[in-house]
């Protein structure tokens, strides 16, 4: 709900410095190269016409302005635009599947939507439905500027993979959705096996493991198992960034990681529930410069990883800012050796 105010409260902001940009470019009383419209615009010879017409009242017409030419004020139309409303209310229509690992159609899955809609009292309105038969599901007849979906299943597992936010206007790099009945959006759902205890990262309430790594490169270790930062770990970081006070002239910045005793293989799955048997890269190491392609202020990368003797396999997600020393890591890890990363809750 939050997330969806946000997204609203954000276009409402963008449609607002567009009709005052719109407004701005289309002042009254002007031609589309921006000159006063005057007689001098037109073919007609001001002293040729009659005496009659040109002293006689307009109706309705208002005080003219001075220094303004009297045609300005009165003759020239008013543009008309639409409010912030219509623009973000669009169409919505939606069309989905549900398929699972081995690309059968899922029957019955959950649907949730979720969309804004300035006109209902919290700005967000829901739906629901289930996939048919073929694992299919639509929604029709709504309007609004965003559309957030979700699927699932009692015994299935749900992708972190799925894009699940659709724009309909205003969308980041301009990819607006457009409903497709022939190609619906694929949502992945994938049968629960027999799951493994995994040691995770989570803390209480907290899912991450923060980690204060010193700015100056100096190396910190994390005990993965332990949930623990010391002189001693399965895992190595450091990163050369600036301080607070030198953020903006910021050129460059960089991140590295090493496991010493195993390794790291990038992960881009839907389900990472398999680690792999080898592969595996010592270090990781990420520089960025300003100017080039790569440019990021902000790094989020997933890898499988494999540690320790006897070995063990996980999966771990770090999240690293140009602006923080705090290192996020998110992570599962079999501690049986097993490369079984189902977890079994």
């Amino acid at each position: 709900m939050r997330n969806s105010i946000l997204v609203i409260c954000g276009l409402v902001l963008a449609v607002c410095f567009w009709l005052l940009w719109h407004r701005r470019t289309e002042t009254p009383g002007t031609t589309g190269g921006g000159e006063p419209i005057s007689a001098a615009s037109t073919n007609q010879n001001p002293a040729a016409a009659p005496r009659a017409v040109a002293s006689a009242p307009v109706p309705n017409a208002s005080a003219p302005v001075a220094g303004v030419p009297h045609a300005i004020a009165t003759s020239a139309p008013t543009a008309v635009l639409p409010t912030v409303t219509e623009l973000l209310q669009k169409p919505i229509d939606f069309y989905g599947k549900v398929i699972d690992e081995n690309s059968n159609a899922v029957s019955g899955a959950n649907i949730g939507f979720r969309w804004d809609d300035l006109k209902a009292p919290d700005w967000t309105r829901t739906s629901a439905t289930i996939s048919d038969s073929d694992g299919l599901f639509s929604l029709n007849g709504k309007r609004g500027a965003t559309l957030t979906v979700s699927a699932s299943k009692e015994g299935y597992c749900t992708s972190r993979k799925d894009t699940d936010s659709f724009y309909f206007v205003f969308a980041p790099n301009n990819r607006v959705y457009s409903p497709n009945q022939s190609n619906p959006i694929i949502f992945h759902l994938h049968k629960k096996g027999q799951g493994a205890e995994l040691v995770t990262s989570a803390n209480w309430l907290q899912p991450s493991l923060a980690v204060l790594v010193p700015l100056n490169g100096a190396p910190v270790s994390v005990d993965l198992l332990q949930k623990k930062v010391g002189a001693v770990g399965d895992l190595e970081l450091s990163q050369i960034k600036p301080d607070r006070g030198h953020l903006q002239q910021t050129t460059n910045w960089s991140f590295h990681m090493s496991i010493p005793a195993g390794g790291f293989i990038e992960e881009a799955d839907a389900f990472p529930f398999t680690a792999p048997e080898t592969g595996y890269q010592t270090t990781v190491d990420f520089n960025f410069v300003k100017g080039e392609p790569d440019w990021a202020t902000q790094l989020t990368k997933t890898y499988y990883i494999a540690f320790g003797q006897p070995r063990k396999y996980g999966w771990l997600r770090i999240e690293s800012n140009l602006a923080q020393e705090t290192i996020f890591l998110t992570y599962a890890i079999n501690p049986t050796g097993s490369h079984n990363l189902e977890s079994g809750q």
